[in-house]
């Protein structure tokens, strides 16, 4: 699992080159470069949240719970759903009126944990 709260380049982001590609394009088409991308998250700050397959399910519910809220908000909330490749899907919140929000990268197929069976 991996957060990230900062603009990330290709070597802090941890999924299989396709995943990680389409990710880095899907971060900067809104903004129509890099650079205007760059300085949205520089004054308005996103996280983003990667899960990959080798993370067992419950690892989840070892995060604070601002982070885990934050996972579980992405998931169940997203503003829209995205396929970056056939294994990994990207849903965004926004989670403020500046634009700032949480990109959760996660298998195709993932579900939450229910923290009541593993606590």
């Amino acid at each position: 699992m991996q957060l990230i709260n900062h603009w990330p380049s290709a070597n802090d982001i941890s999924l299989p080159d396709v995943a990680k590609q389409a990710l880095l394009a899907h971060l900067i088409e809104p903004f129509g470069g890099q650079g205007t991308a760059k300085t949205f998250w520089h004054d308005y700050p996103s996280m983003i949240i990667i899960i990959t397959k080798n993370d067992v399910n419950e690892s989840v519910l070892l995060l604070d719970d601002e982070i885990q809220h934050q996972v579980e908000f992405a998931h169940s909330n997203p503003e829209y759903e995205e396929h970056l490749s056939a294994e990994y899907i990207v849903k965004l919140s926004i989670t403020s009126d500046e634009g700032n929000g949480v990109y959760l990268i996660t298998p195709a197929g993932f579900e939450l944990p229910n923290s009541n069976k593993v606590k």
